[in-house]
């Protein structure tokens, strides 16, 4: 479910901006703002650009996946080895590192693992914030829980009508 780099709507830059601030806004504010918006489990984060190792996680993580914010922060490759589902891996870090590099905004939905065993589809926002060279610095975030959306999705797919080859297959 990794949208295509250049498909991702121009409109995304300016919201973006406006709901994760400026670099210099502190992330405790922008986590306000944000979990007062989309709600309380919103997951409000903000990393480098280079290594995708987190430097802020909101409380929401906690709550919502079950690790213990010093993980987030504290291990390099946490959201890369732990929270990404291992299916959604490759795809969602090559998919990041693509935006980032090419200093695009972007939106990306991927599966995550909570720490009980859980799988959680997310949809992720992410801002990329550049140094005065023009270089991808930061990445400021948030994570939202579109889990519902996809089992909406799985379950009306289940109800669909059998194509014209399940059905040659069904007759044979």
């Amino acid at each position: 479910m990794i949208a295509d780099v250049q498909t991702v709507p121009e409109v995304i830059d300016d919201d973006l901006d406006a709901l994760l601030g400026a670099l210099d806004t502190p992330m405790s504010v922008v986590d306000q703002r944000l979990r007062t918006r989309f709600g309380q489990h919103t997951i409000v984060w903000e990393g480098d650009a280079s290594t995708f190792q987190y430097t802020f996680v909101g409380d929401a993580a906690l709550e919502v996946l079950g690790y213990p914010l010093e993980r987030w922060v504290g291990e390099p490759t946490f959201w890369v080895d732990v929270v990404i589902h291992e299916s959604d891996r490759s795809d969602a870090v090559s998919y990041c590192a693509l935006a980032t590099g090419l200093k695009r905004h972007h939106v990306f939905d991927y599966r995550g693992r909570a720490a009980d065993g859980r799988v959680i589809w997310f949809r992720d926002f992410v801002k990329v914030v550049l140094s005065p060279k023009g270089i991808p610095l930061r990445l400021r975030g948030f994570m939202l829980d579109v889990s519902t959306r996809y089992m909406e999705m799985s379950n009306y797919k289940k109800h669909e009508s059998p194509s014209r080859d399940e059905l040659d297959a069904m007759s044979a």
